[in-house]
């Protein structure tokens, strides 16, 4: 694999946990979008939240993809 650029969860793979590591992505944690709410609700700011969408991994190059946007990675 050279790069990601963002993912998307396969039908039926998902148990509903709010924390979890997603198969083919080793040392990513993927968090479900109560666990999102309730970082907003109680204040949280020792972590930074990417939409899977927008998640970015490069490892051949120290800049994001040029596809990617302005300040979302």
């Amino acid at each position: 694999m050279d790069a990601i650029h963002g993912f998307t969860l396969e039908s039926g793979t998902w148990q509903g946990e709010d924390i979890f590591h997603p198969r083919g992505l080793q040392g990513v944690l993927t968090v479900s979008e109560r666990f999102e709410r309730f970082v907003a609700r109680h204040g949280f700011t020792n972590m930074r939240l990417t939409l899977s969408e927008e998640y970015v991994w490069n490892p051949r190059g120290p800049h994001p993809l040029t596809t990617t946007k302005q300040g979302s990675a």
